[in-house]
């Protein structure tokens, strides 16, 4: 069975901290002709810290859930994987069984394989001529 695995699990994932924060434009930057007054900035600087704060803490309280998602999905992957595997073997074992019991009673074997042959074919003869008679 193919195996799919992402290159990455739920632990590689980088959580943005403080050290990610976007600079916040002087007021240079902002467009516009004009001087932009001081008091529009401190909004603006009010704004954007209060965004990133927000988007902290929605982070932080995501990532336990996110962590515990991608640990149970692992679980029930390698879970799969080993009933895959306990199922494999069971036909395998199964497969050698019957092989093992042609080989010991083969004419047995081709009786029973010929016997369901041959009720069909008298099925379908027995239709076709009652069908020829209708």
């Amino acid at each position: 069975m193919n195996e799919t695995t992402s290159p990455y699990s739920a632990s590689d994932v980088p959580w943005p901290t403080s050290e990610h924060r976007a600079r916040v434009p002087e007021t240079s930057m902002l467009p516009g002709k004009g001087k932009v007054s001081p008091a529009m900035v401190g909004l603006l600087n009010h704004a954007v810290q209060g965004t990133h704060d927000t988007i902290d803490r929605l982070a932080d309280r995501v990532e336990p859930a996110a962590r515990q998602l991608g640990e149970s999905v692992s679980a029930a992957e390698g879970a799969m994987h080993e009933k895959t595997d306990q199922l494999r073997e069971t036909r395998d074992e199964w497969v050698e069984s019957m092989r093992s019991a042609v080989r010991s009673n083969t004419l047995a074997s081709i009786a029973a394989a010929v016997a369901p042959g041959a009720v069909i074919a008298h099925i379908t003869r027995w239709r076709s001529h009652s069908a020829l008679l209708s």
